[in-house]
């Protein structure tokens, strides 16, 4: 007995202070990413001699947002523009809406898929389609609902250019339709935060690669020299495979902050969330059952941890749990400014990270029980999911 209540203040002990050096790490590694600055030009500079840059949108029944999206990039204030809007297979009028400004705009070229080839993902082959289409220096992989600021391209270019870098990989400044969702994302922010960082992701020597969806900035010349879309055809988690396929290509990255030049409402609600990561959560186990297993361990193995400082002495548990409650708040007002995401919602960080072990175990549930991914009307097995798994996470 004497021995277990050791080992059980021990696991305590050091559950809270992986708890506070956690938060410490994810902090680090915040500070490790700039925000891309703003612009002196203005709309009468001339740009006139800006590399070209075709900007390409993927879309699968975007009606909604996707007309939207696409008047803040005809603003934009950057010339030599070339806009390739993807209608990938959509069932509402994603196709008619992105037909019309084709007609409406000289700058908009319409791309119509109609089937998927097997052995893709639905996006990955969009993306691979448009991409032969553009004429660009520069290409810019975005998403149907982000919000572009009338000098966004300006800014986003001049910084590449200015860095001298192939990838650039932009984190949007994120706009919560709710409470929850929010408190959902604060707590994927931190996490994220934790894993990742900038420093590493700018050594080319280094194996780890960052993409996002909603804003990944490539040089053409350097994606040339890559494997292309074909290589990722089967990878769920296809912007950070994008970031990895630059990388292995010899391209020179950085991922910054680009909340002042892109926005974006990521989900509506934890429903949505929920559905839109049955696609690429699962990958993160590399489609094992013992890893699976292993990732889900973490949060009760946490939770089991903090029950086990209830065996120290009084004054151990009052300490304990003082650095777990105000340790994180020596943090929350920089992760708030860095995401303009409130102070509660990163202070919730327990409440989102169980929101969100919760969509995690709902999609591997789905996978396993369905043998597979289901997505956009394809069924994806797990064998091929996994042998075109490019990510070695």
């Amino acid at each position: 007995m004497f021995e277990w209540l050791v080992v059980l203040k021990v696991i305590g002990v050091l559950t809270a202070a992986i708890w506070c050096l956690s938060w410490f790490r994810a902090w680090w590694h915040s500070r490790q990413y700039v925000d891309i600055p703003t612009s002196v030009s203005s709309v009468g500079d001339d740009l006139s001699g800006s590399p070209p840059l075709s900007v390409l949108i993927p879309a699968c029944n975007e009606a909604a947002s996707i007309e939207s999206t696409a008047m803040g990039l005809l603003e934009q204030t950057y010339p030599n523009l070339q806009l390739l809007f993807i209608n990938d297979r959509s069932t509402d009028e994603t196709g008619e809406i992105i037909e019309r400004l084709a007609v409406q705009n000289e700058r908009i070229t319409a791309i119509h898929i109609e089937t998927l080839p097997d052995g893709w993902l639905g996006k990955v082959h969009a993306l691979h389609v448009a991409t032969e289409q553009a004429i660009g220096e520069w290409l810019l992989y975005t998403d149907a609902d982000v919000r572009f600021e009338p000098n966004a391209l300006v800014e986003l270019m001049q910084f590449a250019q200015a860095n001298e870098i192939d990838h650039l990989a932009g984190l949007p400044r994120m706009k919560p339709a709710g409470v929850l969702i929010e408190i959902a994302i604060a707590a994927f922010y931190t996490s994220s935060m934790f894993f990742v960082s900038a420093k590493r992701v700018a050594n080319v020597d280094d194996p780890l690669a960052v993409g996002v969806g909603a804003l990944n900035l490539v040089r053409a010349s350097a994606f040339n020299q890559t494997e292309g879309f074909e290589w990722l055809k089967m990878e769920t988690i296809d912007d950070v495979g994008l970031g990895l396929m630059m990388k292995r290509g010899g391209g020179r990255p950085l991922v910054a902050r680009a909340g002042k030049q892109i926005s974006l409402h990521w989900y509506q609600n934890i429903t949505e969330m929920a559905g839109g990561l049955e696609k690429n959560s699962p990958g993160l186990t590399k489609y094992s059952k013992i890893r699976a297993m292993g990732l889900l361990a973490i949060l009760p193995v946490t939770v089991f941890g903090f029950l086990c400082t209830f065996f120290l002495p009084t004054i151990g548990v009052v300490v304990a749990w003082a650095a777990a409650i105000l340790f994180p708040l020596l943090f929350v007002s920089t992760f708030s400014r860095q995401s303009s995401l409130s102070r509660m919602s990163f202070f919730l960080f327990p409440v989102g990270l169980a929101m969100l072990w919760l969509i995690f175990a709902r999609a591997l549930m789905l996978l396993w029980s369905r043998g597979g991914v289901q997505w956009r009307g394809t069924q994806y097995g797990i064998e091929q999911l996994r042998k075109g798994q490019r990510l070695e996470l």
